[in-house]
């Protein structure tokens, strides 16, 4: 396939790197030395393992030669790493890079071809058609063995979908399709069978040779059919070199020791229970004879370096914000339509809930009952802003730190940008929370017999539920892990509930205190929901009940008043203030989402 602004000429690649080392300050004093001294190079599609006991330094090293560790705080980097003869850093040469992590991070409700197209829809340059992404995707599922299964869901635990072996070339598929010079995998035969493990690192194999890429994966305990499909083999010890050559290299170099791997013996295990149970010295001993390749230099002798041939493809503008904008929103909302048992949860869960609300409150807001009682009238109404606060938090408190995994991956290779990835979650998430006042309200509002404006409930439930929940999302961002998100809870429900005005009102907060009601959403939806239902618009439409005076004992107090005092007068609502409180709603949805994205960008940014 000819591809517009791309060469047919294949050019040899070459990656080296010179005395690398690695430190981390452990104490004010103490240095502990994690790699030292390490060279080697890769040239003309070369397939090299990456092997070592547990603590050898494997992937600190994949990480360090992949410009994933970089020199500050207290970790320290030295050596000379190039592509090509050029430093591995800038955007432009970081492109010409992919990196697979040992975890297969992929959004469980998308195809394998749908994932292959996302990549290259979003991580081509423009100069890419549509039909010239697609007959690439296709093609990479070709070559990748994916065929039958493209359409297939990749799935997790609840989701059934590929197998493990198709799920790890699914990931490959996905870096691959940017025409990498080189190749990072760590751990690529992780939780995989020989079978599945052969075929893996087969079709890189197969993959490396035909376009010229150079590979380096970190693997544990290979198989002799797999550890003999590497062209090379990288050996470390205590964060040092121990070997670095061919696998046929390896094993002369072991017999000129008196090492040699037995006859039916797995030459990867003979080497690794050497490495782990042989004595210091007589490894030293051993490391002194093994004879090792000198690493070549970056220019390849039989094909001409030629930098603006070999990157030409692959440079100019990707996507721009609104076509990544689309296509994550398209992503996210096919996550929500196509996870079943989830989207059915959404809505029963809501109705179930506030029907047993209702029926606990059941006609609680008809003062013409004997029995009426107004602080059951507010109870009823806060239970249900209460419910739909929790209902609304609660999910996205644990959505970006269980989701973290995928975008930083993405977001590592520049498939786009923070905000795009934000707004896309906001903008399938409003529709999906207005759904859900809607239902929340269709369930409780005419069993409970309330009096206010049935759409005025429900468009302050979905506006104070998307405040409320931008609290949540900002201490997910925040947060390291789902685990520390949970327990952050109480910091984001606690408050809400106290400045709400049904366990305490406005005016018996202290002074001093009572700022922390401008962070609080439920406060402001609960201020809209009361003037609703016993504002003076509200109770003047109200039939002429009295209440008992409790000095003369007669029913002398019109009931409209002693509501509009109780909850209107102390808990210092103004009437005339509606449209400053839906601004402050406004406002902690803007300001909070727009702190939340900066966290998101900067945890990224400090993991990478």
């Amino acid at each position: 396939m000819a591809v517009e602004g791309e060469t047919a000429v294949k050019i040899a690649s070459t990656f080296s790197w010179q005395d690398v080392c690695m430190t981390v300050q452990k104490g004010k004093k103490q240095e502990k030395q994690i790699l030292s001294n390490i060279s080697g190079s890769l040239s003309s599609g070369k397939v090299c393992a990456l092997m070592g006991p547990s603590g050898a330094g494997k992937t600190s090293l994949l990480n360090v030669l992949a410009a994933r560790i970089r020199t500050r705080g207290t970790t320290e980097v030295t050596g000379n790493i190039t592509l090509d003869g050029q430093p591995i850093t800038g955007s432009s040469l970081r492109k010409r890079i992919a990196y697979v992590m040992q975890q297969d991070i992929l959004v469980p409700t998308q195809t394998v071809r749908e994932s292959l197209w996302f990549s290259a829809n979003l991580r081509l340059p423009k100069s890419y058609s549509m039909k010239d992404k697609k007959e690439l995707v296709e093609k990479m599922l070709v070559d990748l063995g994916l065929v039958k299964c493209a359409d297939t869901f990749i799935g997790d635990d609840m989701i059934r979908g590929v197998s493990g072996g198709e799920k790890k070339r699914t990931c490959v598929g996905i870096e691959l399709i940017m025409k990498p010079k080189l190749i990072f995998l760590d751990e690529p035969t992780s939780g995989l069978d020989s079978y599945a493990a052969h075929n893996v690192i087969l079709k890189l194999e197969e993959l490396a040779s035909k376009e010229g890429c150079n590979v380096l994966c970190t693997i544990h305990q290979p198989s002799s059919e797999v550890f003999h499909l590497f062209n090379k083999v990288m050996l470390l010890r205590s964060g040092k070199l121990f070997f670095f050559g061919g696998v046929s290299g390896l094993s002369e170099q072991l017999h000129s020791v008196n090492r040699g791997c037995p006859n039916e013996f797995n030459l990867a295990d003979h080497v690794m229970f050497l490495l782990q149970t042989e004595l210091e010295k007589e490894l030293d001993s051993m490391q002194a004879k093994m004879i090792m390749e000198t690493p070549e230099k970056a220019a390849t002798p039989d094909v001409p370096h030629d930098k603006s041939v070999m990157t030409k493809s692959m440079e100019g503008a990707t996507a721009g914000f609104l076509t990544q904008l689309m296509a994550l929103t398209k992503r996210e909302a096919q996550n929500i339509w196509r996870d079943k048992p989830g989207l059915i949860a959404s809505i029963i869960i809501p109705v179930i809930l506030n029907v047993f609300f209702a029926a606990i409150f059941y006609q609680v807001g008809d003062i013409t009952l004997d029995n009426y009682d107004p602080r059951s009238h507010f109870g009823g109404m806060t239970q249900v802003a209460i419910g739909g606060m929790f209902g609304a938090a609660q999910p996205l408190l644990l959505k970006f730190p269980l989701d973290r995994g995928i975008f930083l991956r993405e977001y590592a290779t520049s498939t786009y940008g923070s905000a795009a990835y934000f707004l896309s979650k906001t903008m399938v998430e409003l529709p999906q929370s207005f759904l859900n006042a809607v239902i929340t309200w269709t369930a409780a509002y005419f069993l409970m017999g309330l009096r206010g404006q049935f759409m005025i409930y429900v468009l302050v439930f979905w506006v104070t539920g998307v405040a409320a929940a931008s609290t949540a999302v900002l201490v997910g961002c925040l947060a390291a892990n789902a685990e520390v998100a949970t327990q952050a809870a109480p910091a984001v429900f606690v408050p809400q509930l106290l400045f709400a005005g049904f366990f305490i009102t406005t005016e018996q907060i202290p002074a001093w205190l009572r700022w922390a009601s401008y962070l609080c959403a439920l406060k402001y939806g609960m201020n809209l929901n009361i003037l609703n239902e016993f504002g003076p618009d509200a109770t003047s439409s109200w039939p002429d009940v009295y209440t008992l005076n409790p000095a003369t004992g007669i029913k002398d107090v019109p009931l409209k008043a002693t509501v509009n005092a109780e909850f209107v007068v102390r808990n210092s609502i103004d009437p005339d203030h509606v449209w400053v409180y839906v601004g402050v709603l406004l406002a902690i949805i803007v300001v909070v989402r727009m702190l939340s994205i900066m966290a998101l960008a900067r945890r990224a940014a400090a993991f990478f």
